[in-house]
């Protein structure tokens, strides 16, 4: 496989299942023996049934049934997430967590009805000791929460119960979508990056802005399956506009966008390397894109103290 970087010539290296294989990767720091249990399972449940399969797709005579659309769904999921790109956005999740609590914190109001609300929930449930809570056990709860951790070992727990938790419910949006495929020649090959699954959403003047979310309107997903065939993927979210037949280009483009490092194909292009060069990386998960900056974080972590732990999603700004 020929490998493409910026900033550097291509050249003739290793395929992309070696390079880029990262050690350490599902690394759990409250079980280090996780990280074996979940790529065994990555591997047996995830991975084995849908290479069956996978390069079948596109063939005439090739219909998937309803567990292959499910197990595909799964894979293309679990491809996105196992991402190094994705796994550095953990980091911008815990800095979000972060502004989220301090807002918190900075509301005396807000403290005081947690407070108000733990002393009531103490007293219904007949276990009272110790006496009421105070608005200073409300704050040092909230700084044993996360503003006492430490973000780079809490960004990798974060990171572990995603992957666990993408592994035990599909992904509906995407699985009840419209699935297509588009082909090319041998001569204008796809690429395939370290991020291998991409997103887009194209605005009505044709602009493509790369990384949207799954559920965002708009967005299509793609994940090349050979330099000549490209999964194209339309979830289930609302659209106000017919979408457009992406051209090769378009599709590397975003591959190299959401990279980390690399793209691979299986020929020397000057024009996959004109591509690569312009867009690699400009992405950034985490940075530019993939970012939840446009949520309202007031009353994000009021709520969860008020309504037991449970997390729901800010409304937008």
């Amino acid at each position: 496989m020929w490998r493409y970087e910026k900033d550097k010539l291509p050249r003739w290296d290793a395929s992309p299942r070696t390079a880029t294989r990262i050690d350490g990767h599902l690394a759990d720091p409250d079980n280090e023996t996780n990280e074996e249990i979940l790529e065994r399972r990555l591997a047996r449940e995830f991975e084995d049934p849908v290479n069956q399969f996978l390069f079948l797709i596109g063939q005439p005579d090739f219909r998937a049934t309803d567990e292959q659309r499910r197990q595909l769904t799964f894979y293309v999921t679990l491809l996105f997430l196992r991402s190094e790109a994705r796994k550095k956005a953990s980091g911008h999740t815990q800095e979000v967590m972060r502004h989220a609590m301090n807002k918190f914190l900075a509301n005396d109001l807000q403290v005081f009805n947690v407070s108000a609300k733990w002393s009531i929930d103490l007293l219904l449930s007949g276990k009272m000791q110790a006496g009421l809570f105070t608005q200073a056990d409300v704050v040092k709860a909230a700084h044993k929460f996360i503003l006492d951790a430490d973000p780079t070992i809490e960004a990798k727990k974060s990171y572990v119960r995603l992957i666990e938790a993408a592994m035990e419910s599909v992904d509906e949006r995407l699985l009840t979508g419209q699935w297509d495929h588009l082909t090319t020649t041998p001569d204008k090959p796809f690429v395939i990056s370290d991020a291998p699954v991409v997103t887009w959403q194209r605005n009505a003047g044709g602009f493509i802005s790369h990384g949207g979310g799954f559920h965002r309107p708009d967005v299509e997903v793609f994940m090349p399956v050979s330099p000549t065939l490209c999964l194209h993927i339309q979830p289930s979210v609302p659209r106000t506009r017919p979408v457009a037949r992406p051209s090769v280009d378009d599709i590397n483009a975003a591959q190299a966008s959401m990279s980390t490092r690399y793209c691979y194909t299986n020929v020397c292009s000057l024009s996959v390397d004109r591509v690569v060069q312009e867009w690699a990386g400009s992405a950034e998960l985490g940075v530019k894109s993939f970012t939840v900056w446009h949520r309202n974080y007031d009353y994000a972590f009021y709520e969860i103290f008020m309504n037991g732990g449970k997390w729901t999603d800010p409304p937008r700004l």
